[in-house]
């Protein structure tokens, strides 16, 4: 099932099962203003130079030949895909020297990536709303060239360096500028009536008196906490299993195989892949059940233990940023990041938790960065390497968080130890509930 295309006439108010806009959305809303801001910018001599992140990021592109290649063809393949969009949409991406492109140069290329990691993410009643990157790549990351640009792994570590610099940005207190108490309907705020009507501050934790909403930065609102008591964990801990992240359900799949052509369209879950290769513990989930959700950008963005047992193993899998699944192409409707979200599962950063539960067995939890939220944190006592001590765990217990968001999250189940709750077994149909399932909600029960 898939998702009617974005368009301007239907891009709000936000989708919760939506992440990267498509063409039309990206040009019209976002890009076209940034690129004008920065021409604007110029013109006034006010330009700031790239930041040393991004400058030693140009540098090492520029001066290795192949990469050089591969960003040039990305831009080149992007533009020409604008070439084959609709007369109107062309006409919202022209500059004003009316050149119909996307990204006009090489040069500014980088221009733009430095604007957006100087700058904090803005509020918007949209589908594209707290990922200002994704609208800036939504093109280019799904051509032939951004496919193998955004695959290989040396180029990505590069690239974390800049994701890494803008993290530090979000973590400081200039960050702040749009949860400006003294002017709350700024452009891009996320204090403003428009937010609370999307549901940013439902049942969350601020004080509207201080600056900041009393955060200290933008990063640590990102992954503000639910007031007490707003989710509690229902069921019985003895043999029921709640959910890992409060998401909106995306996909379920059962007789789970241990490898897969998991790159291949409708082949979408390898085992021994979602596992990082550790076949000791895809092995366990053989034939077994598996719920994918996904987790927008107004979204809780913290992980709570799942059961009351034994957390086994946790770890951090290094992987991809901008990678979308072979094939995907740069059709009208596949800049839909979500659709990859299957394929991400096996390839992107990602956080693994493996428990042991009395009565439901083995479980996982697999907490997966999309995109530019790159950075998943493992709280240092729940951290535990191949070899370390198991330690005892009780449901609702804090086990860590996405830095910059959140992305989409898979939990797995052994064969015939568990009935999945309706939600998540025909989690397809539940993809445009307007609402995510709430934290503490029973997912799975024994037998």
């Amino acid at each position: 099932m898939s998702h009617p295309l974005l368009t301007l006439e239907t891009s709000d108010p936000i989708q919760m099962a939506f992440w990267v806009p498509n063409s039309v959305w990206g040009t019209a809303t976002y890009l076209v203003p940034l690129r004008r801001h920065i021409e604007e910018k110029r013109k006034a001599g006010t330009l700031a130079p790239l930041t040393p992140e991004m400058q030693e990021f140009k540098d090492w592109v520029t001066t290795n030949s192949v990469y050089r290649m591969w960003l040039t063809s990305m831009i080149g393949q992007a533009n020409g895909v604008t070439c084959t969009l609709d007369t109107s949409v062309r006409d919202e991406i022209k500059h004003d020297d009316g050149d119909t492109l996307w990204i006009k140069s090489y040069d500014s290329f980088f221009e733009i990536l430095n604007e957006i990691i100087t700058t904090s993410p803005s509020f918007n009643n949209t589908a594209q709303v707290g990922t200002p990157m994704n609208g800036f790549l939504a093109i280019a990351m799904g051509t032939r060239a951004g496919v193998a640009l955004f695959h290989d792994m040396t180029f990505n570590a590069q690239f974390k360096k800049v994701l890494n610099a803008w993290n530090a940005f979000l973590k400081r207190a200039d960050s702040l500028d749009k949860l400006d108490i003294n002017d709350r309907e700024k452009p891009g705020s996320w204090i403003s009536e428009a937010a609370f009507k999307a549901g940013v501050w439902t049942d969350m934790q601020y004080n509207p008196d201080l600056p900041g909403f009393g955060f200290d930065s933008w990063n640590s609102f990102f992954i503000r906490e639910f007031v007490k008591g707003a989710r509690p964990y229902h069921g019985n801990p003895v043999t029921q299993i709640n959910i890992g992240c409060e998401t909106t359900p995306w996909q379920y799949e059962k007789s789970v195989a241990l490898e897969t052509y998991f790159w291949v369209k409708d082949a979408n879950y390898s085992l021994l892949d979602l596992f990082g290769g550790q076949r000791n513990i895809a092995e366990l989930f053989v034939g077994g059940q598996l719920y994918q959700g996904f987790l927008s950008a107004t979204h809780y963005h913290r992980w709570r233990s799942p059961l009351t047992g034994t957390l086994l193993r946790s770890w951090v899998q290094p992987g991809t940023y901008f990678a979308q699944r072979p094939g995907q192409g740069e059709d009208p409707g596949t800049w839909e990041g979500t659709e990859s979200q299957p394929y991400l599962g096996h390839v992107a950063t990602r956080a693994i938790f493996l428990f042991e539960h009395e009565t439901c067995g083995y479980v996982a939890l697999i907490c997966i960065g999309m995109v530019e939220v790159s950075t998943c944190v493992i709280d240092e006592a729940y951290l535990i390497p191949e070899g370390g001590q198991p330690k005892p765990i009780e449901r609702d217990t804090e086990i860590g968080h996405f830095e910059f968001g959140g992305s989409t999250h898979v939990m797995v189940f052994q064969k015939d130890r568990v009935t999945l709750e309706e939600w998540a077994v025909n989690a397809i149909q539940h993809r445009n509930d307007p609402n995510p399932v709430p934290l503490g909600s029973v997912i799975a029960t024994a037998g």
